[in-house]
């Protein structure tokens, strides 16, 4: 591999360690719960560029599986945290609900 092409990786590694770190500040201070989800997604998806340029960098094949199964991972935790959040806002929906009635009732 070249010195150009080395150089180019290391550089591309940098400006995603960056980008991972702004997400991250975005994740924690996002208004909404919808910010810090697409956040969270795309600090994933940016793990696993990093892990695809370092597989070129090293010329290693086997840390693309590593990214493979990283981005699974990644995708099923996004997923079962929306999945839990909806059913906690709808459980909480039916709660307020009952006790509107409950209070009509009276």
């Amino acid at each position: 591999m070249s010195v150009f092409m080395k150089t180019v990786l290391e550089i591309s590694i940098g400006i995603l360690a960056v980008g991972i770190c702004i997400i991250f500040v975005r994740a924690i201070k996002g208004p909404r719960f919808t910010d810090r989800i697409v956040a969270i997604n795309m600090i994933g998806t940016m793990t696993t560029a990093i892990i695809c340029l370092l597989a070129t960098y090293l010329n290693t094949v086997s840390l693309i599986d590593v990214s493979l199964v990283y981005t699974l991972l990644s995708f099923l935790a996004v997923v079962i945290i929306c999945h839990v959040v909806s059913l906690h806002h709808k459980g909480r929906e039916l709660f307020l609900k009952r006790r509107g009635t409950e209070a009509e009732e009276k």
